[in-house]
């Protein structure tokens, strides 16, 4: 049978719905492998180390201020300075802003302030971030550095570009705070407390912090692969022993205290606070979500409309 014969004969074959469907039904679990499998096939073992900073060269550039706040970060917090996201994610929330224009934007874990600057660059100059910070010390710099950018009012002249409110305290009082006062939000970032993430999650839900149609980032949910070793992770394939190895992975760059180190336990524990929440957030009837494999693990949660 010739090539072209074997095409028209798989083509009438898929207009019957019964075989359609086996044919879909068949597919599908190869379609996932391929998925999975072909960039590990494919990539050069070496490679992969190099692929941040290839794509961070091959991606537009943010402005200068933020190499200045990363090594200032450096500056203030030597061992912690890890807990700042990279340029590269930055760029992605910033375009991402950008491309769906959200009016109030709520961020859980401000730290130094580099994502909440990243997203106030690409919202309207309309657009308002309330950005929360329980560290007192990182949060005084970052209303500094908000004031000096602009960000923030200030008696020298207007304001000129999105405002930047920043609360200081604890995360889940400043929610009590926004809902007392009515705040509903369009997007909002989650990059604080990882035994917490389901707290957040239910509040900002429960309560209507966040408007129908628009999405929260939840950040570091794979943290670092070892979700797979949760209880409930109902994975029989991979089990990993450490975090993958990494020169410049410390614990503080995860959200750890000084205190603890890189043994299993340590770093597992807030692996499995993150594999709680997936699996939460998957099981809300009132929210679509993918978890995507992107820097640590980045869930995209929608609000159903």
């Amino acid at each position: 049978m010739t090539l072209a014969a074997l095409a028209s004969r798989s083509a009438r074959s898929l207009q019957n719905p019964l075989r359609r469907a086996a044919c879909i039904h068949l597919a599908a679990p190869i379609t996932r492998s391929f998925h999975a499998l072909a960039p590990q096939q494919t990539m050069h073992p070496t490679s992969s180390g190099d692929l941040l900073p290839y794509c961070e060269r091959n991606s537009t550039r943010l402005l200068g201020k933020f190499d200045e706040l990363h090594a200032n970060t450096i500056e203030h917090y030597p061992k912690t300075a890890g807990k700042t996201i990279s340029s590269l994610q930055g760029q992605f929330l910033r375009l991402l802003m950008r491309m769906t224009r959200p009016q109030r934007v709520l961020e859980l874990g401000c730290f130094m302030g580099f994502s909440a600057m990243a997203m106030a660059d690409g919202m309207g100059a309309d657009g308002v971030i309330y950005t929360c910070e329980k560290d007192g010390k990182a949060a005084q710099l970052a209303r500094e550095l908000f004031q000096r950018q602009g960000y923030q009012g200030s008696e020298e002249g207007p304001r000129r570009k999105t405002k930047i409110e920043l609360m200081e305290g604890n995360a889940l009082d400043s929610l009590e705070i926004l809902s007392k006062n009515g705040l509903q939000f369009d997007a909002v970032f989650l990059d604080a407390d990882k035994s917490n993430y389901i707290n957040y999650f239910n509040f900002i839900m429960d309560n209507g912090l966040l408007n129908k149609g628009g999405f929260i980032l939840a950040d570091n949910v794979l943290f670092s692969g070892l979700v797979l070793n949760a209880p409930g992770a109902n994975n029989s394939k991979t089990h990993l022993s450490s975090p993958p190895p990494s020169p410049t992975l410390k614990p503080s760059d995860k959200g750890l205290t000084e205190n603890e180190d890189r043994s299993s336990a340590a770093w597992q524990k807030y692996a499995d606070h993150m594999d709680a929440f997936n699996r939460h957030v998957h099981a809300d009837s009132r929210v679509e979500v993918a978890v995507l494999p992107v820097f640590d693990g980045l869930s995209v949660i929608m609000h159903k409309i």
